[in-house]
Parts: C-alpha cells; sequence; structure tokens
C-alpha cells in the first residue's frame, strides 16, 4: 500500500494560542484554562491557504497518468483534520467524485495526547451535517463505547505514549484488513509521528529521530504487510 500521510493546517486554536502567549507572556497551558479556548476549531485563513497549496501538488502526482489516484480517504474525528483533507483533495470530496471515493472518519487518528480543549470532539450529528458523505459509523462506535469524548463532557484527555502506540498500531491492521492500495491518511502531529517512527518504525536517513510534520505537510510512504 501506499500511504499518504498529511497534516492538517494552521487552525483558530494555534493562533488564540500565539496572542495569548504574546499578551500574557506565558504558555499554551495557560491559554487553554481560557473560557474562550477554541473547541474543536476549525482552520483559519492562513491553513486554508496552506492546504490549497497543497491541493496544487495532489492535482499534479495523484491522479491517473501516476498511477497514484486515492482509493481511500482515511481523517481524524476532528473538523481541521477532515477540512483539511477535504481542501487538499477537492476534486475527490465525497460530494464532488465521480470515482465515489470512500471517505472514512477514524477515532483511531485523532489527537489526544495533551488534554487541550481543542482535541474535544464536535458531536456525530454535528460533524455528519457539516461533512456529509463521509462515513462516520466507526467514530459512532467509539462514542458510545466511551473511547473518544465529545466537546460536552470537557473530560481532560491524556495517554501515554504507550497507548498512542498501540493506537497507531491498531489502525495499520485495520489498514491491512482494506482492499484499497493507495491511501490518504488525515491527522495531527503526534499522531503521525507515534504511527512513522514506532508502527512503521521508519528512520530518517542519517538521524536517530524522524522530524515532526509541519502544519500543512504532506508525506507518502509505501508499507508491505506480511
Amino acid at each position: 500500500k501506499i500511504l499518504i500521510l498529511m497534516r492538517h493546517g494552521e487552525a483558530q486554536h494555534n493562533v488564540f494560542e500565539r496572542e495569548y502567549a504574546k499578551e500574557h507572556g506565558t504558555t499554551f497551558e495557560h491559554a487553554n484554562e481560557h473560557e474562550d479556548y477554541p473547541i474543536d476549531p476549525l482552520l483559519t485563513g492562513r491553513g486554508c491557504g496552506q492546504m490549497l497549496s497543497v491541493s496544487k501538488r495532489t492535482a499534479s502526482f495523484f491522479n491517473k497518468e501516476t498511477g497514484l489516484q486515492p482509493d481511500l480517504f482515511v481523517v481524524s474525528p476532528l473538523r481541521r483534520a477532515i477540512q483539511s483533507a477535504l481542501i487538499a483533495f477537492p476534486t475527490s470530496s465525497p460530494l464532488a467524485s465521480l470515482k465515489a471515493t470512500p471517505w472514512v472518519c477514524h477515532p483511531a487518528c485523532m489527537e489526544q495526547a495533551n488534554g487541550n480543549k481543542s482535541e474535544f470532539v464536535s458531536s456525530s450529528e454535528e460533524l455528519e451535517q457539516t461533512f456529509p458523505g463521509i462515513d462516520f459509523d466507526l467514530f459512532n462506535q467509539s462514542l458510545k463505547a466511551g473511547d473518544v469524548y465529545n466537546s460536552k463532557e470537557k473530560v481532560p484527555l491524556f495517554e501515554s505514549k504507550m497507548d498512542l502506540m498501540n493506537r497507531t498500531d491498531a489502525f495499520l491492521e485495520w489498514l491491512k484488513e482494506r482492499d484499497e492500495r493507495v491511501v490518504v491518511v488525515s491527522s495531527h502531529a503526534t499522531w503521525l509521528q507515534s504511527l512513522c517512527s514506532f508502527s512503521l518504525q521508519f528512520e530518517k536517513s542519517g538521524s536517530n529521530t524522524l522530524e515532526m510534520f509541519k502544519k500543512g505537510e504532506m508525506r507518502s510512504v509505501g508499507i508491505k504487510f506480511s
């Protein structure tokens, strides 16, 4: 399989954290305690611009001519990741694609390591209304099982590195059972780092550590399941 891994663009909470730190001279943890801190934020104008830049590359590299036309899109339940993927691949969106490429919201792909309010997911009803055509079945199952939290619960989300690695490993096991060859995954920095460094055990040549994905960055990797 070929995985096209992508981190979302700049979101509203990123700007809130910068402005709060500049005004108060504190860290983002203090900004997170403010009542106006964005919950499950969307992209900023700059973030949309970042993903529009990505869309120019996706049109050139991921199409019938290159043989890398996406067969499946997998997105985190958090709105910034979904929005980023839709902007980056506009002709493959659920309501625009003639190919009817499946879009699946996978709860294992979300960010939940920091206890940050930006990681409280929106309700299933809101997501389905905002992003029609995306399959939210797996997300709904996780909500019922209590594996992810709706924004109304306001429960801090913390997980160990081992828990994070278990989530990225579980995602690969799920992907292994799928038939699609070219898969786009839109997620978050910490999750992508775990997937590449631990689950895939990918190492950058000449370095012991893999650089974190930048906002709006896209990388591709080929994997072969044994």
